[in-house]
């Protein structure tokens, strides 16, 4: 019996916390169809009484207190907040106190804690991250940053597992988070048969969902970056032109780019490019070597290997899908 306990605090997403329960529940069919001695009994904690609106399956219980000690993973599915306003706000509330010092006193003690999306805040305000690698909704990975310095944030990555803690990308990522933890549970297999028969594919990287111009809290000397960068995006540049034309220095522009996206602007410029790229595959007959020509590659070959490196994809497959 490996038993998860799944926090639900106000403002849960009820399309993560139904991915959450459906998964082990389809494990557990699974599971006895292929007449494998495993189960998942699942417990549903709620700091605060509230009416799960989502289907419980069979051993699923909901109760409004629990002893972690009796708890084999605690997994929070992710929570609806879209905005580093909506983050502040939520901080803000007596009933997140509360629920932050449970996650000090007790959460912290269970073998695996597991979130996604931006719940990923959740155990970072609670001190459990520091120190440790991570991974966070896409769009808010900038403010992520800001707000959590100690944390190593890559926000491209769809799954981060750091000492008994595992990170998800943005909301839908919880069902890479829940086919993870029944890997460890009960092994890759059952796992494997899992995903096939909810017809899931494997998202190693949340990059290609990228789009850099709406990340929140990039700033107005970073904005404006951008835009020279996407202005000039078909030809070869290099980082001291770009400092020049925006009349900073080369230190300045790094520092800017950095603390903004966690990479420098060598990697920024790439990023760009990558995502232009993307959006040329997916809505334009344009082939590839125009394709790679008008985002600054004068090899075609070079955009092919970073799409593959990065977004681990092809270009192909890239467009089949979009067709």
């Amino acid at each position: 019996m490996y038993r998860v306990l799944v926090l639900a605090p106000d403002g849960v997403m009820d399309t993560s916390l139904a991915l959450t329960l459906d998964s082990l529940e389809t494990a557990n069919r699974l599971a006895a169809l292929k007449k494998q001695d495993v189960r998942f009994d699942t417990t549903i904690f709620m700091p605060r009484r509230r009416r799960i609106r989502t289907g419980l399956g069979a051993g699923v219980a909901v109760k409004p207190e629990v002893r972690i000690s009796r708890f084999d993973a605690l997994v929070v599915p992710g929570l609806g907040l879209a905005t580093i306003e909506e983050v502040e706000a939520f901080f803000a509330a007596r009933s997140t106190s509360v629920l932050l010092d449970w996650l000090r006193d007790d959460g912290a003690r269970c073998p695996l804690i597991a979130a996604s999306c931006s719940s990923v805040f959740l155990l970072a305000e609670a001190g459990l991250l520091s120190g440790r690698a991570a991974t966070t909704t896409w769009w808010l990975g900038s403010a992520f940053r800001e707000r959590y310095p100690d944390v190593d944030l890559d926000e491209a990555r769809m799954l981060v597992e750091t000492d008994g803690i595992v990170c998800a990308g943005a909301a839908l990522a919880q069902i890479d988070l829940m086919l993870h933890l029944i890997a460890r549970a009960a092994g890759p297999d059952l796992s494997r048969t899992v995903a096939r028969y909810m017809a899931l594919d494997a998202r190693p990287s949340q990059a290609r969902y990228m789009m850099l111009s709406s990340v929140a809290g990039l700033g107005r000397e970073v904005s404006e970056i951008e835009r020279w960068i996407r202005q000039n995006l078909s030809r070869s540049f290099s980082i001291t032109e770009t400092a020049k034309a925006l009349g900073m220095s080369t230190r300045t522009l790094d520092r800017r780019v950095r603390l903004a996206t966690g990479k420098g602007p060598s990697r920024f410029v790439q990023r760009l490019r990558l995502e232009h790229a993307t959006h040329l595959i997916e809505t334009s007959d344009f082939g590839l070597d125009e394709i790679a020509e008008k985002v600054g590659y004068r090899d075609v070959t070079t955009l092919r290997r970073l799409l593959r490196r990065h977004l681990d994809v092809s270009p192909t497959e890239m467009r089949s899908r979009s067709a």
